[in-house]
């Protein structure tokens, strides 16, 4: 792999911008900052009442502030979820330095999006005001706020994006299925420019009673993949959205590229709707098809960022299956989880991860597993990146996500 011209140039998908809406962290620089840092800012939910449920703890934004980036009469018609998306795609393009505004709008410029909610707690809210005030309470714009596709309608009017558009809903999977999805986009020639990447804003009591009612979240305050005591995630909220653009388009315009998003592989386990389906066979697969679709071979990757959902029967699946794959040479490359710095984002966490892996790929940094002091017996013999980063360069990096229902997401980035 090189970024040197060829006649396949408009067909290869390269990163150019990063933004970043996270607890971290807002914005590419903070969020690099909390990495380093080593800090966790998973805290005691305050949001809501807690006291009916097993897990009381969360991470989340304060004194969320987006009037910097976004117009007064367009915030008022966005509901989080949608604020999210868009101030991290206003960061992504800056970062980019890319023209992309309402007033000169594409039809090469085009939009991958992921989110596993959407709107829902939103519109959770706002059944809560219907509930006690009527039709009369409830805001004249929820009917185009709270759809799993608002997000996507209002990065294309905020920055006359009128090329192809896409939402997936590929659960946990989400953010790394928008990745893939732009770089297919890219691809089949259908946009030059794709600003892709996933928003979630999931803190309402009755998402977080969902996941509390069904015992996969995490009853303490440590967030710790792969610890022989971990007993689940800690949901978070964020987004991360990256100016995709082809090789050719980037190179005309003399942009700094980060990464080419090199392959990618989707499958689905078929089994069941929140346990790892035993064999592996479909994870496995999606990561021979990533690996496959960027020619590159299994013993050529510098660092694994896994899903490490810090669920007990995930991580040691997700270990297993790795080594299945990458033989000797899985027990000798870092792997990492990077959960802990934001919390489990849903539908956001793989376009977080990427970001993560960028930064890492740029700054020879493998990122660690926080809070990791005891391991499991189980996922012992693999280098998991215990609490302290390790320097290393970095120029192939594969990613996992895995969403509920048995979506198994890989990604391969690589940098030269």
């Amino acid at each position: 792999m090189s970024f040197e011209s060829s006649s396949s140039d408009a067909r290869r998908a390269v990163i150019t911008g990063i933004g970043v809406v996270s607890a971290l962290g807002i914005g590419k620089a903070a969020f690099w900052a909390g990495l380093q840092a080593q800090r966790s800012p998973i805290r005691e939910l305050t949001l809501f009442d807690t006291a009916d449920f097993r897990a009381k703890h969360a991470a989340w934004i304060d004194d969320w502030q987006p009037r910097q980036w976004i117009a007064p009469h367009r915030l008022k018609r966005m509901d989080r979820f949608s604020q999210f998306a868009c101030v991290a795609a206003h960061l992504a393009i800056a970062d980019a330095g890319i023209e992309l505004s309402h007033e000169n709008p594409s039809l090469r410029a085009g939009i991958s999006l992921g989110s596993a909610v959407g709107g829902f707690a939103h519109g959770e809210a706002q059944h809560g005001v219907f509930m006690a005030h009527g039709v009369k309470g409830i805001q004249p714009s929820l009917g185009v706020q709270c759809f799993g596709g608002s997000a996507q309608g209002n990065l294309a009017i905020e920055f006359g994006l009128q090329g192809p558009g896409v939402t997936n809903a590929n659960t946990c999977a989400a953010g790394n299925a928008a990745l893939g999805d732009a770089l297919r986009l890219i691809q089949y020639g259908s946009a030059d420019v794709v600003i892709a990447g996933a928003a979630e804003t999931p803190l309402s009591p009755l998402i977080f009673a969902a996941f509390d009612k069904i015992h996969t979240m995490a009853r303490g305050g440590l967030y710790r993949p792969y610890h022989r005591h971990r007993d689940g995630f800690i949901i978070g909220e964020g987004a991360a959205l990256f100016v995709v653009e082809s090789l050719a388009h980037a190179r005309r315009r003399n942009a700094r590229i980060l990464a080419e998003i090199a392959g990618y592989g989707l499958t689905n386990d078929a089994y069941h709707m929140s346990s790892p389906e035993p064999t592996g066979v479909a994870l496995q697969a999606a990561m021979r098809l990533a690996l496959e679709d960027a020619r590159v071979n299994a013993g050529a990757i510098d660092y694994i960022n896994s899903h490490a959902s810090g669920t007990p029967a995930n991580d040691s699946n997700e270990l297993k299956h790795i080594a299945a794959v990458f033989g000797d040479h899985a027990r000798r490359t870092p792997i990492s989880g990077i959960k802990p710095f934001v919390g489990h984002t849903l539908g956001a966490a793989g376009a977080l991860e990427t970001a993560a892996c960028l930064l890492a790929m740029e700054h020879s940094w493998v990122p660690p597993t926080l809070h990791l002091d005891d391991i499991d017996p189980a996922c012992l013999g693999f280098n998991l990146v215990p609490q302290q980063a390790q320097e290393k360069v970095m120029r192939k990096v594969l990613s996992n996500s895995l969403g509920f229902s048995g979506i198994n997401t890989s990604l391969v980035l690589v940098a030269e």
